[in-house]
């Protein structure tokens, strides 16, 4: 195989050769998920849902809802995705799905929601 890669300034997303390119426990439909998760603003309002409807919108094979989530789970289980509750203004409890392409970001992640006492 050979292998030409582009070099842009912006408009790519980094991964870990490790835990994700290499990893070849996880199925590249849950690498797919990981990479589309990691191309998205922090903060950004993407769910299951929305990103089945898009899919499906631009024409694509359009993986439903229950691949989605079916992927989702092989992220959990890989330790690179996570929800993670709290509360919001109001008093009203909200999620908010932290991703990360190694197992140690997800860490840091959670520590910067919820850091210890």
């Amino acid at each position: 195989m050979r292998t030409f890669r582009s070099k842009p300034k912006s408009g790519w997303t980094p991964t870990s050769n490790q835990h994700v390119a290499r990893n070849y426990v996880l199925s590249l439909k849950a690498k797919g998920l990981l990479v589309t998760f990691l191309s998205q603003p922090d903060g950004s309002g993407m769910t299951v849902e929305r990103l089945a409807y898009l899919h499906k919108a631009a024409g694509g094979k359009g993986e439903g809802e229950h691949a989605i989530r079916e992927a989702l789970k092989e992220l959990r289980a890989a330790g690179l995705v996570t929800h993670a509750k709290e509360k919001g203004k109001g008093g009203r409890w909200q999620t908010t799905t932290l991703v990360s392409d190694t197992p140690e970001g997800l860490l840091l992640l959670l520590k910067q929601i919820s850091p210890d006492p």
